[in-house]
């Protein structure tokens, strides 16, 4: 069973981040490594990797190609992951950040797998597209490496504060294995270049608002 270790809602400038982590996810990540593997093997120098076929700001490495639903793949620990991390998370900050009862906001959840190695980084960005209300990534494997290699770093999206001066431009994040964050997916963010010989595996995902149900 997982078992939540800290959960902490932070204001940036002020923009809410959840930042939540978790113990007792060895067998989880250990699971969403192995798919996460066989995918890359399968499509890291094809044309269905959307790290090098321009379908996303990935610099490098792998991504899963649009579509493809990572998070309903069907396999018992990505699986768990959706079920015991992903969608609690997504919940909460639902309730916490937007006022709302998720057993009566119906939602869809896009998602997608990404490793980054040695030299591999994620251009700026965001995902504001229709109806979407938050994103967010899972840190399946985090290597141990100097800062800020493989950190993600957000950008105030008020940057007249900024040219006013009293306020920063940037805020960096150093994620964990096993920590998962959700933000506004007007939040733009980018990936420090990753450092050293070990990749980094993420699974990444957009919450969408689902007027179907």
């Amino acid at each position: 069973m997982v078992t939540i270790v800290s959960n902490v809602l932070e204001p940036h400038f002020p923009t809410t981040v959840l930042v939540r982590e978790h113990s007792d996810v060895r067998e989880i990540n250990a699971g969403v490594i192995s798919v996460i593997d066989k995918l890359y093997v399968d499509f890291v120098s094809t044309e269905r990797n959307a790290a090098t076929n321009g379908d996303s700001t990935t610099m490098g490495g792998y991504q899963t190609e649009a579509g493809m639903a990572f998070l309903d793949f069907d396999d018992p620990r990505v699986a768990q992951l959706k079920a015991e991390i992903v969608l609690p998370a997504v919940e909460h900050y639902l309730t916490e950040v937007y006022s709302v009862n998720p057993l009566f906001t119906p939602f869809t959840v896009k998602s997608w797998a990404n490793r980054l190695s040695r030299g591999d980084w994620q251009a700026p960005h965001m995902h504001p597209k229709e109806y979407t209300i938050i994103s967010g990534v899972y840190y399946v494997d985090v290597p141990t490496a100097p800062a800020p290699s493989g950190h993600i770093e957000f950008i105030n999206p008020n940057l007249a504060s900024v040219s006013l001066g009293g306020q920063i431009a940037t805020r960096r994040h150093e994620p964990k294995t096993g920590q998962i964050l959700l933000f506004p997916p007007y939040y733009m963010h980018f990936v420090h270049p990753l450092q050293g010989g070990s990749s980094r595996d993420v699974v990444a995902f957009d919450v969408s608002l689902d007027d179907r149900r």
